[in-house]
């Protein structure tokens, strides 16, 4: 497949680089939209300018104003020019003879309103690491279904060479492969047959966490920050339970990465509900669970802003609930990195509520004895720690169990928690 022409890069970013910020689209959908070898190329631009756009665009010779970019409008960010001269010399360096080098991140690469956050929150030196770790290429995890397993999905991946990165069993993840970058995985046999769902490792753990938060716990820490290369190990023959949980609910389970984790290390067994109020997640959700032969899992479309009605029939029968809530999603910037350039003061503001809001509601589903589990892939005091103090302070019903923060690297940055509501 040939290259487009170079005449047609420079506009083609310039253009994408628009859109980002003059209308709703997400980086990914933009993306997806383009022709193949225009997405090949705009992909190694794009993605590199919005993660370190100072610290690139300095080394790339091109001057950045003070305070720039963070200073600007969205408007004035839609045709910011020192990216529009960077993409140029970019593109030149990738269809040359020279290799483009990865710049080190720097905290200009952030918003202040980040920055402050993470100092304020963590201090000055996991500020200053999760400058370092959020401003690289993000590796690509792959998790291996039950039945295969991780050691034979990394044979079959890396079985005469077919790979053009590097794989490697995950250290924590008992059935995680990490890629060390993109590779185009899902044409192969393997994944059309079922053997392996994208999925980052963190998120694999805190759908492993949701059902053994005894067994996992050891790998989170009490503030973010890398996975240790220890010795933690956890076999799958070490994940099964005297009694199989009937009832498993996947409370915003979106396209369903963590339900399918969740049906699969159940293998099979018990049910397990996705709900969330938009369709074609849904829909999405149940293509995936046929194409890894899982049939464990029960989805339930939720009407938005009638989610209690629906809810209340439920009360009282879940034996794990697991509240994976919408957030600033600052865990998983690398992959994201649209997102500390478009969001707005107000939605710092309004998350901690609709995240305590979700878990009143779902925590009236779980049976006495039960688990109620809460996720978010960000790392911000306001909603990891204060959301559940706040919400123990309000249901006495419930007590604390395990959890903490993990990641971000090599994984996203998540933080769970356990509680266990008392009773029978």
């Amino acid at each position: 497949m040939k290259s487009p022409k170079r005449e047609l890069i420079v506009p083609a970013v310039e253009k994408l680089w628009s859109s980002l910020f003059l209308s709703p689209v997400h980086l990914d959908s933009a993306l997806s939209k383009l022709p193949n070898t225009m997405k090949s190329a705009l992909a190694t631009i794009v993605p590199t300018l919005l993660l370190r756009p100072v610290s690139t665009i300095e080394a790339l010779g091109v001057g950045v104003p003070s305070g720039e970019p963070w200073s600007l409008t969205l408007e004035q960010l839609a045709a910011w020019r020192p990216m529009a001269i960077a993409a140029q010399r970019l593109n030149e360096l990738r269809t040359g003879s020279s290799p483009v080098r990865e710049m080190r991140p720097v905290l200009e690469d952030f918003p202040p309103r980040i920055l402050e956050d993470w100092k304020r929150d963590w201090g000055s030196e996991v500020m200053n690491e999760l400058v370092l770790v959020l401003g690289k290429e993000a590796p690509l995890g792959l998790r291996a279904a039950r039945g295969l397993g991780a050691d034979e999905l990394l044979k079959r991946l890396t079985e005469g060479s077919r790979l053009p990165v590097r794989a490697e069993r995950s250290h924590f993840a008992p059935f995680g492969v990490r890629l060390a970058s993109y590779a185009p995985v899902l044409g192969l046999e393997v994944y059309q047959s079922g053997g392996f769902e994208i999925q980052d490792e963190g998120s694999q753990i805190m759908a492993l966490f949701a059902l053994w938060p005894e067994i996992f716990a050891p790998l989170l820490q009490a503030k973010p920050g890398r996975v240790p290369a220890t010795n933690f190990s956890v076999t799958p023959d070490r994940l099964t339970f005297k009694a199989v949980p009937a009832s498993v609910v996947d409370a915003c389970a979106g396209a369903g990465g963590k339900s399918l984790a969740i049906a699969d290390a159940l293998g099979g067994k018990g049910r397990v509900f996705a709900y969330d109020t938009v369709s074609a997640k849904l829909q999405a959700l149940k293509r995936r669970a046929s194409r890894g032969g899982l049939r464990n899992i029960q989805v339930l479309e939720l009407k938005e802003g009638q989610e209690q009605a629906t809810l209340q029939r439920f009360k009282n029968s879940a034996d794990i609930v697991l509240v994976d809530a919408p957030c600033t999603g600052w865990g998983v910037l690398r992959r994201n990195p649209d997102i500390k350039w478009r969001q707005k003061i107000d939605v710092l503001d309004r998350m901690p509520s609709i995240q305590q809001r979700l878990l009143n509601e779902y925590a009236e589903l779980v049976a006495p004895g039960g688990r109620l589990v809460y996720g978010v892939c960000t790392f911000r005091m306001a909603e990891t720690v204060s959301v559940i103090r706040n919400f123990l302070e309000q249901h006495p019903a419930f007590e604390e169990e395990e959890g903490g923060f993990l990641g971000p690297g090599p994984c996203d940055g998540f933080y769970m928690k356990s509680m266990r509501k008392k009773g029978a």
